[in-house]
């Protein structure tokens, strides 16, 4: 099982957005600073999956974690490191789950921290912080969220949701470990220099 990296830098997939993953812009990204990638494609069958999974682990491997957001059992088939759970899945414990896997929780709540952390979480997601076009329906927590979790958790807590250059330092300032991002890298045309000029926006505090 690996560790989590701090500051983290998390770049997820997102092709219901883009289309496509492009292998390339993943490359870079790692070459930018990018700690984990996270295969989160919750439209693809299981059999895809495996096949872009496969393709990601090349490129992440000895560089970058590489979580994936779904099935544990896919998970060892594709080499991941770790896994990422849902808020609703909180039934789901680390003794259902290969201790070869980190274990993430993606979590909304003060209250869903303290549960994922009895759960076994390895690490958390909070979100969604600010107004972010993958969910744009969904009203923002804010900072406060990031709070209210670090309070309540030892566990490291990356904040998500329309984390920028503008906003990734009060993220960490708050008590997070890292951010998780999409767009700020996938809409980038330079995605190494985005991804180092987050990751350095991200070593403030306790960081530094």
């Amino acid at each position: 099982m690996g560790t989590l990296p701090t500051p983290c830098l998390t770049l997820l997939t997102d092709i219901s957005r883009y289309g496509q993953i492009d292998l390339d812009l993943i490359d870079a990204a790692i070459e930018g600073g990018v700690d984990m990638i996270q295969l989160r494609e919750p439209l693809l069958n299981d059999a895809r999956i495996i096949e872009i999974g496969n393709l990601i682990a090349e490129i992440t491997k000895g560089r970058a974690l590489l979580i994936l957001n779904g099935n544990p059992e896919i998970a060892t088939k594709i080499n991941a490191d770790g896994i990422q759970l849902p808020e609703k899945q909180m039934n789901i414990k680390s003794s259902d789950i290969s201790r070869e896997l980190l274990i993430g929780r993606s979590i909304h709540s003060k209250n869903a921290a303290i549960e994922a952390e009895l759960a076994g979480a390895d690490f958390l997601i909070a979100g969604t912080i600010f107004h972010t076009n993958s969910h744009p329906r969904i009203k923002p927590s804010g900072i406060n969220l990031i709070t209210q979790v670090c309070s309540a958790t030892e566990k490291p807590v990356l904040g998500i949701g329309g984390i920028s250059l503008d906003n990734a330092e009060s993220i960490i300032k708050a008590g997070a470990d890292g951010v998780a991002v999409i767009s700020y890298i996938w809409d980038s045309q330079k995605p190494k220099c985005a991804a180092r000029s987050l990751k350095k926006k991200l070593r403030v505090g306790k960081f530094i």
